[in-house]
């Protein structure tokens, strides 16, 4: 009797691992390698350098590409919630919602021509204020890369698959 058991268990092992080896025969067949086609991965797409200077409550922001290709910038100012970022017009750049837009592209290896001016200030500006020992403001940075249209027009890859970079400027 337990000779009979034994023989069942047998073949039920047999038949799965029949069942198993056939899709494992079937990867193995249909998989090749190829030998002498390997490329070392270059990553292009590298953030670009934000530079900073600070004047009091008046940050002046270049950026610079440090990519391989023409590229697009915009800032955002992130400020604590009893202070508020006001936006200096300068030659290219323009502000489009929390958006600081650089309008001109920015080829490898150059900066911005001109910084972006953001004055820091309480949302309740009196006359004259004091400037704080510190405080925080954060630059959310990302770029794009520069597509041209048939008439030879740069425009800006979308924007939902930017490079970001952020830096945190205290004070």
């Amino acid at each position: 009797m337990k000779t009979k058991w034994l023989y069942l268990v047998a073949a039920v092992v047999l038949v799965l691992s029949i069942s198993a080896v056939k899709p494992a025969l079937a990867y193995f067949t249909a998989t090749k390698t190829v030998d002498g086609t390997t490329k070392a991965l270059e990553i292009k797409d590298s953030p670009p350098y934000l530079d900073e200077e600070i004047d009091g409550m008046i940050k002046k922001i270049v950026i610079t590409n440090n990519g391989d290709s023409d590229i697009f910038v915009r800032a955002r100012a992130i400020a604590p919630d009893n202070w508020t970022v006001k936006f200096t017009a300068t030659d290219g750049w323009i502000q489009e919602g929390d958006y600081y837009y650089y309008t001109k592209p920015i080829a490898p290896s150059e900066p911005t021509a001109t910084q972006l001016t953001l004055e820091i200030l309480p949302k309740q500006v009196e006359e004259e204020y004091d400037v704080p020992d510190s405080f925080n403001v954060v630059i959310v940075q990302e770029a794009t890369k520069v597509y041209y249209d048939e008439a030879g027009n740069p425009i800006p890859d979308d924007w939902a698959n930017a490079i970001t970079n952020s830096i945190n400027v205290g004070r």
